[in-house]
């Protein structure tokens, strides 16, 4: 409890700070003032121009891709700002294993920039952890970038829909074949019946077995339409 407080503290102390006295990009070290990367850091971002609106797989056209229209995921739209390579996944790094928790206000104004077409979902959903590997980090970064996008796009969002009951291997460490096994059965709906149009948040969406077993249990207990956001996206080579 002391230790998510001094966090907290610390992520109002730096977003107060930023705005009165220049601070240190994080990437290349040059004094912005207001925000944590600097405008040139930003625009060299590997982000994705085109990409399939299913999975968030880069493509030459806003199209379904080809594995989509063989084999679609269970959610039905997807969002990824950037593909997952230096220095971005130096930065999801930082906000995930670093405490730096400052960086979800940055994360969540870009993807707000990229959302401002799309008809919104009625909630937003966090990918949760289990409370074991909860206590270990001491907070969950998509609860964390959610609670940040909530703001922006006044939507709220809630812990208490979904739950993660088995502590799983980290998806990261696993062999790609294997990750599928590990993360099935690993989420349980709670009791509250939840709004029919969501948006699960995530940090990585990688090969999508995560977000497929997350948005498999919310179908079964009502929703309808269900959106995956996250910061990046792996792009698989093979």
């Amino acid at each position: 409890m002391a230790m998510n407080f001094i966090t907290r503290s610390t992520h109002h102390f730096t977003q107060l700070y930023s705005k009165l006295i220049p601070i240190q990009c994080r990437l290349c070290g040059a004094f912005c003032r207001g925000q944590v990367l600097c405008y040139d850091c930003i625009a060299e971002l590997p982000q994705i121009e085109m990409a399939c609106p299913r999975c968030a797989l880069p493509t030459f056209s806003a199209q379904l891709c080809g594995r989509c229209l063989s084999k679609p995921p269970e959610q039905h739209a997807s969002m990824s700002l950037y593909k997952y390579q230096d220095p971005v996944d130096r930065l999801i790094a930082d906000f995930k294993f670093k405490d730096k928790l400052y960086l979800s206000q940055f994360f969540a104004e870009q993807m707000v920039s990229k959302l401002n077409s799309r008809t919104l979902p009625e909630l937003l959903i966090p990918i949760p952890l289990h409370p074991h590997r909860l206590k270990q980090r001491g907070y969950n970064q998509s609860f964390e970038l959610a609670k940040s996008l909530s703001k922006y796009l006044t939507i709220p969002v809630s812990n208490n829909y979904l739950e993660r009951i088995i502590n799983t291997q980290s998806q990261s460490s696993m062999p790609f074949k294997q990750r599928k096994k590990n993360i099935q059965h690993a989420f349980r709906a709670t009791d509250k019946q939840p709004p029919q149009h969501i948006a699960l948040i995530d940090d990585v969406l990688t090969t999508g077995h995560t977000a497929n077993a997350a948005a498999k249990t919310l179908k079964k207990v009502g929703v309808i339409t269900i959106e995956v956001w996250t910061i990046a996206r792996t792009i698989r080579h093979d």
